[in-house]
């Protein structure tokens, strides 16, 4: 994993924070957001960002939507939200994630577990499942998807609506 520059930590916290502001799932039987923890825990959201080889971001998506999701969710994850990025047509001072990939798509995804502890405990059931490590060496045959990954962890604060 490569170090991650501070204008991409601020370019990307700057659209998590655009991302989070509005599609808030709220339950139907109560008004609190659907991620809301009932406890005085700390969630712990992590976000990533996966720059996919020239050519290889459908692959990603599809190993994403047919696979990786679901094993999240057998090994404890929230998928909070999952998205594409697009270059903006104004650049700004906050396109800085778009440029750290060239301007060209990326995935960019948050997840979120009720403690740091739990989170990696999480990983590592994930990594060491055996249909993650089928799934992972079928998707690479024709060379790896992912070439660069950045990850920052996050804890929402007392005004937020994800807890």
């Amino acid at each position: 994993m490569k170090i991650v520059k501070p204008k991409q930590i601020t370019g990307t916290f700057l659209l998590l924070v655009f991302l989070t502001a509005f599609p808030v799932a709220i339950d139907a039987q109560n008004t609190e957001p659907a991620f809301h923890q009932k406890d005085s825990s700390p969630a712990v959201y992590e976000l990533r960002i996966y720059y996919p080889h020239e050519g290889k971001l459908e692959d990603i998506l599809k190993r994403f939507r047919e696979h990786t999701t679901g094993l999240f969710e057998k090994h404890g994850f929230t998928n909070v939200g999952y998205w594409v990025t697009r270059p903006n047509e104004s650049p700004s001072y906050a396109t800085s994630i778009i440029a750290g990939n060239e301007g060209k798509e990326s995935l960019l995804y948050l997840v979120s577990f009720p403690d740091m502890d739990t989170r990696n405990k999480s990983w590592e059931a994930f990594i060491n499942d055996p249909e993650w490590v089928r799934v992972y060496e079928e998707s690479r045959k024709e060379g790896p998807l992912v070439r660069e990954i950045d990850q920052i962890f996050l804890n929402p604060t007392d005004f937020s609506l994800l807890k």
